[in-house]
């Protein structure tokens, strides 16, 4: 099957990696970053359970926040700038992680 993410971070907090960071995964589809396409081929998928419009828990931002911060580290390319939602690189097509997600708290918590 051709759908996947590196991980999903369930709504208690639990990471659930799928594919490794160094392997392409499906999470993208028809998508483009900064005037390139396929970001399957160069990116890095979490997904979050849960829905646009439902507020995400606590738990899932502090392993969101614990996920990136190792991304980062291993990635040191990957920044701030680089970090987007699914909405931001295939808009009108995909919609998360949505209104409810608080980019600001995530932002910050990820440099506290």
């Amino acid at each position: 099957m051709r759908v996947s993410a590196h991980c999903l971070i369930k709504r208690n907090g639990q990471i659930v990696q799928f594919v490794p960071f160094s392997q392409r995964a499906w999470h993208a589809g028809k998508s483009s970053f900064q005037g390139r396409a396929i970001c399957n081929d160069y990116s890095i998928g979490i997904e979050l359970e849960g829905s646009d419009d439902i507020p995400y828990t606590s738990e899932q931002y502090q392993s969101l926040v614990t996920v990136s911060r190792h991304i980062m580290t291993y990635y040191p390319h990957i920044n701030l700038s680089r970090i987007v939602g699914h909405n931001d690189i295939a808009p009108g097509r995909k919609t998360d992680p949505g209104s409810a997600f608080n980019w600001p708290f995530f932002r910050q918590s990820l440099f506290a």
